[in-house]
């Protein structure tokens, strides 16, 4: 591991309370706000959840590392990427590591069987678009320029787009 990808990922661990906070503890703190109690009773939605989950820990995962390696950057933006990344997820989905976020507050929903957690993860993702639409995208076409404005032409924000078969 080369120095810089070392450098990104001991910065990216200094900010992983954050993310931990808005996709674990708050959830699980207006669960246990709304008084529910959790029963594991192995039903077709609780293991979807896990699954989403599961999916959601993997390409979020898959996204941060790319962003350390092929970026030398972290997901915060207060340390971005310093290399523009369309590598993986980045090839199908301009916002895999959010969408990731997403599964896992919908895959909790789920498996804790909350209405609560299930509005929680709907105000944040109408949060993470603003976000993403009012400061992440001009801020990427400042940075990278017409390599970005190309890439949002060719690349959906939220709906993956599937490979082209020759």
């Amino acid at each position: 591991m080369d120095d810089a990808t070392r450098s990104s990922r001991l910065r990216t661990l200094a900010w992983l309370p954050l993310p931990l906070t808005v996709i674990v503890l708050i959830p699980w703190v207006i669960r246990r706000a709304a008084h529910e109690s959790f029963q594991w009773e192995g039903t077709l939605w609780q293991w979807l959840g896990i699954w989403l989950i599961a999916n959601g820990l993997g390409l979020a995962a898959w996204c941060v590392n790319l962003f350390n390696v092929q970026g030398q950057g972290t997901p915060l933006p207060l340390d971005p990427p310093k290399r523009f990344v369309v590598k993986g997820p980045y090839r199908f989905l301009r916002n895999p590591m959010m969408l990731g976020a997403l599964l896992i507050v919908a895959g909790q929903a789920l498996v804790y069987r909350s209405a609560p957690v299930a509005l929680y993860g709907f105000g944040l993702m109408l949060v993470a678009h603003l976000f993403i639409v009012c400061w992440e995208e001009p801020d990427l076409v400042r940075r990278f320029g017409p390599t970005y404005c190309e890439y949002r032409q060719q690349v959906p924000r939220w709906i993956p787009r599937l490979p082209h078969r020759p």
